[in-house]
């Protein structure tokens, strides 16, 4: 979910900028040893920083999501402006300044939509608000430097099963208007679209076909409006995304113009979803169901992340260790600081998805040539249903006694 530069605010924004209750601030950084926005990596290292420290700082966590998208929009919007006439004389830096700052505004505003029409709950406006902020510095998804093309196909297969919920919720439902529908949508593949040429900012070729597969997608929504077969207009239109970025033969897809050079996810009975495939290195792993029973270990630290699907047949020493090689990021919404450890027998007839933990890079604009804080590679075992019958958890203790 990212953004158009072209398309900078959304219209239901509107009826809260009129009756503002606060109004927030960037201040400018010291823009000393910069070399007037010439040194391009440490100027966008600097702004974006003082970007997400500001945002958070006027709107911590859980902040109401109108507050919050209000925050977001009048932070970025000065933002902006300090980074065009601070950095006139470097055009590329100031351009790609401006284009984070609209693909955070426009995550956020298509957040916002969501929620109003009721498509997400506020936990997960919550989440997910909160997680587009963090990622400005910590975990990013896409980098101007370094973004590998997988990246782009989870994003791109994202953002198509976003755009297929909402087109299924439309044939079923009367509560969303055919407007309302199409500008989530719209919002949605703007979004998309706005992150992922931030992070196509070295690679062309990754560009055009994005381009072109949102531009197409706007027109055919655009044109649906209105149209008594509006629904199986816009299941067109999103099938066509598809096929021109996931799908076999499309751009990131299986034989696709640049898929050609992505490890795929692998063919196997039921698939994992993009997001959980994600969770594995290079986005492989084995379907397997246990035929005798299997003794793996759940890293937790509370009782909200004890029962998760994630397991492994690593020990590790201490809940630092264990935090490194399963990739358990500090710097999500909720955190699972591995402090505790119990044992999680299957028995067979099992459903298990296994392959190694994925690492996560760091670095704002390059990314990092090696996973510093969270190198992964452990064994991963995600078990399909742990509420299944027979699983027993037991020899609960402290991670690394």
């Amino acid at each position: 979910m990212r953004y158009d530069g072209r398309a900078r605010r959304c219209a239901w924004a509107v009826e809260f900028l009129e009756v503002r209750a606060l109004m927030a601030t960037f201040q400018m950084p010291t823009v000393q040893g910069l070399a007037g926005g010439h040194n391009l990596a440490a100027t966008f290292n600097r702004l974006v920083g003082s970007l997400q420290a500001q945002i958070e700082f006027q709107a911590p966590k859980d902040t109401a999501p109108a507050t919050l998208t209000q925050v977001v929009d009048e932070v970025v919007g000065q933002y902006e402006t300090a980074s065009t006439g601070s950095f006139g004389g470097a055009p590329r830096t100031a351009n790609l300044l401006v284009q984070q700052g609209e693909a955070l505004r426009l995550g956020i505003d298509s957040l916002k939509m969501q929620y109003d029409l009721k498509l997400v709950n506020l936990a997960t406006f919550n989440s997910d608000a909160y997680q587009e902020i963090q990622q400005l510095t910590l975990s990013r998804q896409v980098w101007p430097a370094g973004t590998p093309l997988q990246t782009f196909l989870v994003m791109a297969t994202e953002t198509s099963n976003d755009l297929t919920a909402v087109s299924a919720l439309v044939q079923t439902t009367s509560t969303i208007t055919d407007a309302q529908a199409a500008a989530v949508m719209k919002s949605e593949v703007l979004a998309f679209q706005g992150e992922a040429l931030l992070g196509a900012t070295q690679q062309p070729r990754v560009a055009a076909p994005v381009i072109q597969a949102t531009t197409t997608f706007i027109a055919q929504v655009d044109a649906a409006i209105g149209q008594p077969d509006f629904a199986s207009r816009i299941a067109t239109a999103t099938a066509g995304f598809a096929n021109a970025l996931v799908n076999a033969g499309g751009a990131f897809g299986p034989g696709g113009s640049l898929g050609r050079h992505i490890q795929q996810p692998p063919a196997v009975p039921t698939p994992l979803s993009i997001a959980d495939a994600a969770t594995f290195a290079n986005l492989q792993y084995r379907q397997v169901v246990t035929t005798s029973t299997l003794v793996l270990s759940r890293n937790f630290s509370s009782a909200a992340t004890r029962f998760g699907r994630f397991m492994t047949t690593a020990v590790f020493s201490s809940p630092a260790q264990a935090i490194r090689k399963l990739s358990l990021d500090q710097s999500w919404y909720g955190t699972n600081q591995a402090s505790f450890v119990e044992d999680v027998t299957l028995p067979a007839g099992t459903l298990v998805y296994i392959g190694r933990v994925a690492p996560i890079f760091q670095g704002i604009y390059r990314r990092e040539a090696s996973p510093s804080l969270y190198p992964g590679r452990a064994p991963q075992y995600l078990v399909a249903n742990t509420r299944a019958p027979g699983i027993v958890w037991g020899n609960y203790r402290a991670t690394g006694t």
